[in-house]
């Protein structure tokens, strides 16, 4: 059972796994394309079992870190991507406009924590970047590219919600009420089943894509250059916006702006856009994940 706490270290094969089952045997998995929202609603309730969930709300409390953060997720970074890509073909120029603009994905927090950054900085981040991205996005695109989304913004903001507060009170009475030694009993083994159902979100959304992706890759290697640059710039721009803060922040912060919500982008793409950006979408999914594991590695060299 000892092996099950290392986990951490081990994450990798778990990601490169998962993507492997996911493209090669998407029969498999694509019955469970509608359990996607409730993998990540157990992530986020586990998330909020291992954090201090008094943190999170000290976070919320004194909101000038938490709004800098999320200003520079929703809207420095995808005014700097408008204008630095602006020269590209114009599909690709907006589909990386759209991925900048995703508010910071559930899992990032898992990720920080792996990497002993701030987790509870993340985590409010995920939740305050995912309640204002229903009004950024739109907002954004109708100032640069003159489109409106006409997105349902009730429907959003009540399902975020939902994926947000649900398992929020879940954790709150499992740890106050029903189970309160319940972290020391579970915290060796709560990484080790977060990313046993991380893998198994991964695994049914590239099953899910795995035809766009097989038959698209090779002809969009072109476009997988600009997404590792943009990935890679994601993750600098993030960690050095906050150059005064301590590691464990500015990792927290580097992670809310490179692991980004990918399944809010390709849910906006079939929904928005025609189907060459949602390609574009669906490809992000493989810088998105290398970048997670490469960054891994190379964390201990950032100052």
């Amino acid at each position: 059972m000892k092996y099950l706490t290392q986990t951490d270290k081990f994450f990798w094969v778990f990601i490169i796994s998962s993507i492997i089952l996911g493209l090669n045997y998407p029969q498999l998995f694509l019955p469970y394309e509608g359990y996607i929202i409730y993998i990540i609603m157990f992530i986020m309730g586990l998330l909020f079992l291992k954090v201090d969930i008094i943190d999170v709300v000290t976070h919320i409390k004194r909101p000038l870190s938490i709004l800098y953060i999320s200003c520079i997720k929703l809207i420095i970074l995808p005014i700097l991507v408008y204008f630095i890509f602006i020269k590209v073909d114009p599909t690709l120029h907006m589909s990386l406009f759209l991925l900048a603009s995703l508010p910071t994905g559930v899992t990032s927090a898992l990720f920080t924590d792996i990497m002993n950054g701030r987790t509870s900085l993340n985590l409010t981040a995920v939740i305050i970047t995912n309640l204002l991205s229903i009004f950024t996005i739109p907002f954004l695109f109708f100032i640069f590219f003159n489109t409106d989304l006409n997105l349902n913004y009730m429907l959003m903001f009540t399902s975020l919600l939902k994926i947000i507060i649900i398992p929020f009170l879940a954790a709150k009475l499992i740890k106050r009420v029903f189970i309160p030694n319940i972290i020391q009993n579970l915290q060796s083994y709560l990484n080790f089943k977060i990313i046993i159902l991380l893998s198994c979100m991964i695994t049914i959304s590239i099953s899910v894509c795995s035809q766009t992706l097989i038959q698209t890759f090779s002809d969009q290697l072109y476009t997988m250059i600009f997404l590792f640059a943009c990935f890679l710039g994601f993750h600098l721009i993030g960690y050095f916006s906050m150059f005064w803060k301590s590691k464990g922040e500015k990792l927290a912060i580097s992670n809310s702006c490179m692991i980004m919500n990918n399944i809010l982008g390709i849910v906006l793409a079939i929904a928005c856009f025609d189907q060459a950006v949602l390609n574009i979408m669906v490809l992000s999914l493989i810088p998105w994940n290398i970048m997670i594991i490469i960054k891994h590695f190379y964390k201990r060299y950032l100052p």
